[in-house]
């Protein structure tokens, strides 16, 4: 009986020391069109992960909701109009590909509702994470960590083409997890 307790304790310990971290942050947004902050957080008891825009000009506030895992949050002018766009790592399924993966999403905020920009189902590799890069010039375009094979990634560069994410470069390939987030976090 002793023994009997002793692993149910066991198991209850080692279930609650391995148990995942929500993911959350908050980032503020200072743009001609948009002054404030957009929230990422989960919400327990809905069991989904919240989006939410706060306009610190108006008072205005908009959410959306999403029952998918969220990994990462950048933000950036990625289209090149000026308004700062909201960039949403999902570790989620979609129609064309019904395997769960870490996706990129980039939303827009207009005249304070949170609108989907781009929703991708794939970049050139499995994405694994992103950075958002604002170059010398004012541009701004996404530098990715994609898996290409078993312990092997590379770094993607893609910019805004007329309607999403258009594939510029391979700057480096052949790159181990470590090597390829220095480089990444370097930039």
């Amino acid at each position: 009986m002793n023994r009997f307790i002793f692993l149910i304790i066991m198991i209850l310990c080692f279930d609650s020391g391995c148990k995942k971290q929500n993911f959350s942050r908050t980032l503020y947004f200072d743009d001609v069109y948009f002054k404030g902050k957009v929230v990422v957080e989960k919400i327990e008891k809905l069991d989904k992960y919240r989006i939410s825009i706060f306009d610190s000009r108006n008072g205005k506030t908009n959410c959306i909701y999403t029952p998918y895992e969220i990994f990462q949050f950048e933000k950036g002018d990625v289209n090149h109009d000026g308004k700062t766009d909201i960039c949403i790592g999902i570790i989620k399924p979609c129609p064309f590909d019904p395997v769960y993966k870490k996706r990129l999403f980039i939303y827009q905020i207009d005249r304070d509702w949170i609108r989907p920009l781009w929703l991708s189902s794939r970049l050139v590799h499995p994405l694994e994470k992103f950075k958002v890069i604002h170059s010398a010039d004012g541009q701004c375009h996404i530098k990715t960590i994609e898996h290409i094979g078993k312990d092997i990634y590379c770094l993607n560069e893609y910019n805004w083409e007329s309607f999403g994410m258009a594939f510029l470069q391979k700057p480096d390939d052949s790159l181990s997890f470590t090597k390829a987030c220095d480089i990444l976090n370097k930039l």
